[in-house]
């Protein structure tokens, strides 16, 4: 038996999770505009064919995978398409996606505080845009392997292995002893 879904469920899930999609969005480099257009877009198919709603058991990592595909759909439109066999991992793998680091410990001074933020930024820019990514969903977002598997459209074994490289390369660099 299927449940039914109503507009008033799709208008909760819109404010549950308004601020983590908006979020994701901003962090992977489009402007509020198109982050909100693209909002709008993944909840207006969802108005349009509630019944998928019915299939998904994990409604956040669904909606951030709509609104990641939704914009690389928005990107690969506002390009000027040069090379006809391009595809949608393609164009993820060029999608910037932009981490910053906000210090919100009241304790250290703001001096102390901007020091850490151009550390850690500085760091963050010498990781590629997925390990970014990945950083962001795991860390900041707090996503499961398996919800980041899906949301990045990777398997769960890569995903791990992306965090661990990601880890490693921060490591190498002192700056998980430096944040520590």
């Amino acid at each position: 038996m299927t449940r039914g879904v109503n507009f008033s469920y799709i208008a909760s899930l819109y404010d549950e999770y308004l601020n983590s999609m908006y979020s994701y969005a901003i962090h992977m480099g489009f402007n509020e505009q198109t982050a909100m257009d693209a909002i709008h877009d993944v909840f207006y198919k969802l108005c349009i064919n509630q019944s998928v709603l019915n299939n998904i058991s994990n409604h956040k990592s669904y909606l951030l995978r709509a609104l990641r595909n939704r914009l690389i759909d928005i990107n690969r439109s506002d390009r000027i398409q040069t090379v006809e066999n391009t595809n949608k991992e393609e164009d993820a793998e060029k999608l910037t996606f932009m981490l910053n680091v906000t210090v919100e410990d009241e304790l250290i001074e703001k001096e102390a505080q901007d020091e850490i933020r151009h550390k850690v930024e500085e760091y963050l820019k010498k990781l590629s845009d997925r390990q970014r990514e990945i950083i962001y969903l795991r860390f900041i977002e707090e996503h499961s392997y398996e919800e980041i598997a899906e949301i990045m459209n990777i398997s769960v074994e890569s995903s791990r292995n992306l965090i661990s490289k990601s880890l490693s390369k921060l490591k190498n660099q002192n700056l998980l002893t430096y944040i520590y």
